[in-house]
Order: structure tokens, then C-alpha cells, then sequence
């Protein structure tokens, strides 16, 4: 799919690790019964602010729409991650999800460092905790990424979802601290029912 012409920037609206167990507890998917904790407390106040994001973007025509697996809070371990960016012609970002001083922070200073535009958007990140948050993102302004307001809806045609997704062996589902329903094979982004919600009503 080629959504770039020469010397135009692309742009993506990135989601990071809006799974369930940012949201609920338990949950039912297709028929199972899925069981978490409340990893990151304050994710429930980004959640309608994302799909708000997601309506903005759908509504100005064709997007692309990619869900990336990651089992590390490096996003880029995963190999497709640059090849799909790479193939797509993506150079610029604007970040949300969670969590600021993990996936937020990791991920924005590898976009940063491999020469991406990398915006993070106001109001739409939340961290475990505050302080650490304010101090991850003091270090990624510095770096060079932009604290945004909006996005560039008009011209964002890639929404590009990167959520945790563990097999048995990954040292998080081993210590028992780390969410089952993280594990592959299971649903991510697309069971938080706001963002669900706004994805299917594009196909309408």
C-alpha cells in the first residue's frame, strides 16, 4: 500500500500497549473469559481520548491500520517493526499509550535516535508513576521529541498499534506477575471497547 508521494512526510498515529489489562479485570472475547489486573491505574482516563484520536484519523479517508506484537519494551526487537515502517515510507510519529517511563520512553527515544519526527501527544500517555512520567519525558524533550496538543489528522494514514504479547517461556509470564491474557494468541487493543468500537464503525 503506498500512501506516500515524493517529498511528503508520512505520518503515524503509534498506540502503545492499550491491551485489556490496562482496562479491566475480566473480560469476555468471542466467547472465552479473560482474567488480568489493572497494571497502570490511571490508563482508564487516556482511553476515550485515544479513540477520539482514532475517530479524527479515520474520518479524513483511507488508513492503514497495523497491530504489531512486542515482548520487550523495545518495540524494534520485534524485526517487522522497521520492515513495515521502513515499507510504508513512515517518518514521522505521534505517540500515545503507556506507559511513560517504560514503553513510552523506550520507544520514543529508539524513534528519536533512528531519525523519526517523534511527537508525543498531551493528555493521551499515563505512567505508573507521576514523578518518574515527568522525568521521562523532561529526558525526551531534551532528546528532541515534541509535546503536541493534536495531531495532524489530515495527514496521519497509518495507525500502528504495538502491544505486549508474551509466549510461556518470557521471563514476565514465568514470574507470575505479568497479565495471562498477555500471552500470544490472545486479544489486544482491538477488546478495549472504545477503541473496538471506533475501528469497526469505519467499515460501515
Amino acid at each position: 500500500m503506498e500512501f506516500k508521494e515524493d517529498g511528503e512526510t508520512l505520518k503515524a498515529l503509534v498506540i502503545i500497549d492499550m491491551t485489556n489489562d490496562f482496562v479491566f479485570e475480566t473480560y469476555e472475547y468471542e466467547g472465552t473469559l479473560y482474567e488480568g489486573k489493572l497494571v497502570a491505574p490511571m490508563a482508564k482516563s487516556i482511553v476515550d481520548k485515544i479513540a477520539r484520536l482514532i475517530i479524527k484519523v479515520v474520518s479524513e479517508g483511507t488508513v492503514s491500520v497495523i497491530r504489531l506484537p512486542k515482548d520487550h519494551p523495545n518495540a524494534f526487537m520485534n524485526p517487522e517493526l522497521e520492515l513495515k515502517i521502513a515499507e510504508l515510507g513512515i517518518d514521522e510519529v505521534f505517540i500515545t499509550g503507556l506507559v511513560e517511563e517504560v514503553c513510552i520512553y523506550i520507544n520514543s527515544l529508539i524513534f528519536l535516535e533512528k531519525g523519526f519526527r517523534t511527537n508525543i501527544v498531551k493528555g493521551c500517555t499515563a505512567p505508573f508513576d507521576e514523578e518518574k512520567g515527568r522525568e521521562a519525558f523532561r529526558e525526551l524533550t531534551e532528546c528532541g521529541a515534541k509535546m503536541v496538543d493534536d495531531i495532524p489528522e489530515k495527514d496521519i494514514k497509518v495507525i500502528l498499534f504495538l502491544e505486549d504479547e508474551h509466549d510461556e517461556n518470557s521471563e514476565e509470564i514465568k514470574s507470575g506477575d505479568w497479565p495471562p491474557h498477555n500471552m500470544k494468541g490472545t486479544p489486544g487493543a482491538m477488546t478495549v471497547k472504545p477503541i473496538r468500537n471506533v475501528l469497526e464503525r469505519r467499515y460501515r
